[in-house]
């Protein structure tokens, strides 16, 4: 057999090949995985509100703790927006606190804190986004940006798929954000997301390279009335050497929440 026969039966074999075989799925980018989430949200997992109780235990870095009792309403709203609004029960110091939240779809929330003490609202302004909300390892900038992460689009920040990893024996998505807004407040924001849920194992929050300055990790996932929901939620401080974790009960969805009650009104006129 010549070279020139060679290679033309070479050239046959490789078309042949190149005829059976299937083409090629193309890898899933990030964007569809947080797009596919989306869906869910908007679609299997929708809700109109929902209401749960949330008892949370603050750590410092001496080990000393405190613990708060809270009541916790939300209702969505359309075009992507939420209103807020929760009464602190326990313990004496802070019950009464209240704190309302319209979350917007690409824009800051609106944000205000009632303290029954002074019988005063405060209005969280841009200045103070970056305070703690009532002493806990979370700021108004962060409980802001938990609620409006699922709506963000590539023109709010980034997506770029990094990996597999295994959480809590969970196969996870690692995806990386890189913000556009300024008010976003982070440089980077790393997600965890379950291969077959989709839902949120652990979330880093860099503002600077290399240690992450926040980590939340979300533990205890339980179905809810079809939609799955963490019951117990670690917030770690890494620099502070802090943690508040956050445990979730009686969650109820779709109870017809009036929108009266997601009012400055409300706020200041307590739970009742």
């Amino acid at each position: 057999m010549t070279v020139t026969t060679m290679r033309r039966l070479a050239a046959v074999l490789a078309l042949v090949t190149l005829c059976a075989t299937p083409f090629a799925v193309a890898a899933e980018t990030a964007r569809q995985i947080l797009d596919r989430r989306k869906a869910l949200d908007d679609g299997p997992r929708h809700w109109t509100d929902r209401q749960e109780h949330m008892k949370l235990t603050i750590v410092d870095r001496r080990g000393s703790e405190r613990l708060r009792d809270l009541i916790v309403f939300e209702r969505r709203e359309p075009g992507d927006e939420k209103k807020s609004i929760l009464f602190f029960e326990s313990p004496a110091e802070v019950k009464g606190t209240g704190f309302l939240a319209f979350t917007h779809k690409g824009a800051p929330a609106d944000q205000w804190l009632y303290l029954p003490a002074l019988k005063r609202t405060r209005q969280i302004t841009s200045q103070a986004r970056s305070e703690s909300f009532v002493g806990t390892d979370l700021s108004y900038q962060d409980l802001d940006i938990i609620q409006e992460m699922p709506s963000w689009t590539e023109d709010d920040a980034a997506s770029s798929l990094r990996s597999e990893e295994t959480i809590d024996g969970v196969v996870c998505h690692v995806i990386e954000l890189a913000p556009k807004r300024e008010d976003i407040g982070y440089k980077k924001i790393v997600l965890w997301l379950g291969k077959d849920d989709l839902m949120p194992r652990k979330l880093e929050f860099y503002d600077a390279e290399p240690e992450a300055a926040k980590r939340l990790l979300q533990h205890d996932i339980k179905v809810v009335d079809g939609i799955p929901v963490a019951h117990h939620v670690d917030v770690e401080a890494p620099r502070k050497g802090s943690k508040t974790t956050i445990e979730s009960s009686e969650v109820r969805f779709n109870q017809n929440l009036e929108p009266e009650l997601f009012t400055q009104r409300a706020l200041e006129r307590g739970e009742r």
